[in-house]
């Protein structure tokens, strides 16, 4: 008898463990699907809304390379709780690979998880569109539907008397991106107190990064005609800095990608920085990554999304069915042990 109420016993936690389970996809399935497009991510006219001047000193983040990492969500979570901040940049590669379904969970994850009070503009970068058809084409995510998610690859915007100049560098185009840029310089440097621009591949004079920025001489042309105060650049999943010609150059990659065993030690460490502007004077600030816990609960997001999602898309009923199934067994195997109780 006694063996017989310890397998009730085993099959009652068996089987809500497993209800539980699925309701628990279920409900994350929900929120998943919850559109996240009216969410100040991206390079659009919402974001610019969300814009809050508040006079100078302001201060805004900048990373790159986050890769739908966990540790890139740890380091935005601490970036927040150190400051208000006016927006982010950030430089490229926000997912590991140019699939829709990572994208809807990296805007997911910042509209649900992260919860920023501010807007979030971002840098194209290689691992976030596919240019060679190298993704399944219902999940591919090419430059017309990168901008129909976030908005336009190459984009400017003023703030405080600060001029913000976004470059995508299309592998197709090469001279696109150098041709928006000087455009916007040369109609809009007049009068502004700084200018920043943000780029995801670094020059190639600095060493850094697999693909060197194309037009490398004629963006050193601009960079000298123009009173340019820093460019900042990821793609390189490292911290570096420099001056060309007293332009600031700096390198900020990471943001949560992997860290490679062949880089150097030096800027060798997952970061964001904080740069704050103030009448004359600009300082960085950088947030680095120290125990940022275990990312078992992320990989489980990840892997439902990639993995199990698709295949729910229209069967979300079966799920209902099974957690219905497996909690009435959970209640019949309760009563089962009670009967057997007072019986025995």
């Amino acid at each position: 008898m006694k063996n017989l109420k310890k397998k009730w016993l085993i099959a009652i936690i068996i089987f809500f463990s497993v209800s539980f389970l699925v309701l628990f996809i279920i409900n994350f399935y929900n929120a998943y699907e919850v559109s996240s497009l009216n969410y100040p991510i991206g390079n659009k006219d919402l974001s610019l809304k969300a814009l809050k001047e508040k006079g100078l000193p302001f201060s805004f983040l900048v990373m790159g390379d986050t890769h739908l990492s966990h540790t890139a969500n740890y380091l935005m979570k601490k970036a927040l709780k150190t400051g208000e901040a006016s927006f982010m940049i950030i430089l490229g590669d926000i997912v590991n690979k140019p699939d829709i379904r990572y994208h809807k969970l990296f805007l997911k994850t910042m509209a649900l998880d992260i919860k920023p009070s501010f807007p979030i503009f971002l840098v194209p970068g290689n691992h976030d569109i596919d240019y060679d058809s190298k993704i399944k084409e219902k999940y591919r995510v090419s430059s017309k539907v990168y901008e129909k998610l976030y908005g336009a690859m190459n984009f400017d915007f003023v703030f405080d008397e600060c001029l913000f100049i976004i470059c995508g560098i299309d592998p197709k185009n090469p001279k696109e991106y150098l041709n928006y840029l000087q455009n916007t310089l040369s109609n809009n440097w007049r009068g502004k107190r700084y200018i920043f621009l943000f780029i995801h591949h670094p020059p190639g004079m600095i060493g850094a990064g697999s693909f060197p920025l194309p037009n490398e001489e004629g963006f050193f042309n601009l960079l000298n005609e123009y009173p340019i105060t820093g460019c900042f650049f990821g793609d390189y999943h490292t911290y570096w800095r420099g001056q060309w010609r007293g332009k600031n150059l700096i390198v900020s990659g990471g943001g949560g990608g992997r860290l490679k065993n062949y880089q150097p030690l030096w800027g060798k460490f997952h970061h964001v920085m904080k740069i704050t502007v103030d009448h004359d004077l600009i300082t960085e600030n950088i947030i680095i990554s120290e125990g940022e816990g275990i990312a078992l609960f992320w990989r489980l997001k990840k892997f439902l999304v990639i993995n199990l999602f698709p295949l729910l898309d229209g069967r979300l009923w079966i799920g209902y069915i099974l957690a219905i199934i497996f909690l009435s067994c959970g209640i019949y195997s309760i009563l089962m042990v009670i009967y057997k109780t007072k019986k025995g």
